[in-house]
């Protein structure tokens, strides 16, 4: 499940797929950097019906956080809540809004459970779309 699924049934406890991102700059108060940006979580999300998202995907342990805007290879986020919970170099998970497209991003997945991983796997159908 993804973003717009979990809007759907108005939970994102089932999103089983995250991107895991580095806080990389806290320019203000409010504004946090990551390095995850549209290169890492695609641009997609949807403007309208019970699946419409805000943002490019959605911060993982939360409802309200979301990333707002991408570069190629940022992310941001403008909440002072959040910054304030965060330092430089720490670790968030993001959500992605479309998580089809999002694995075709990537050479391998990891299964995690209790904060280890437990098992790679390679996307054997990267890069194959005709």
């Amino acid at each position: 499940m993804d973003v717009i699924q979990g809007n759907i049934i108005g939970n994102y406890s089932k999103c089983a797929a995250s991107i895991l991102s580095t806080v990389i700059s806290k320019p203000t108060e409010e504004r946090i950097v990551t390095d995850a940006g549209a290169k890492a979580l695609t641009m997609q999300g949807r403007n309208s019906g019970l699946g419409k998202t805000q943002g490019i995907g959605l911060v993982k342990g939360s409802e309200k956080f979301y990333i707002e805007k991408v570069y190629d290879e940022h992310g941001v986020i403008n909440n002072e809540e959040l910054n304030s919970s965060f330092c430089i170099g720490d670790k968030l998970e993001i959500i992605p809004n479309h998580i089809c497209p999002v694995v075709n991003l990537y050479d391998k997945v990891y299964l995690v459970s209790n904060g280890k991983i437990v098992k790679e796997l390679e996307v054997s159908a990267r890069g194959k779309i005709l």
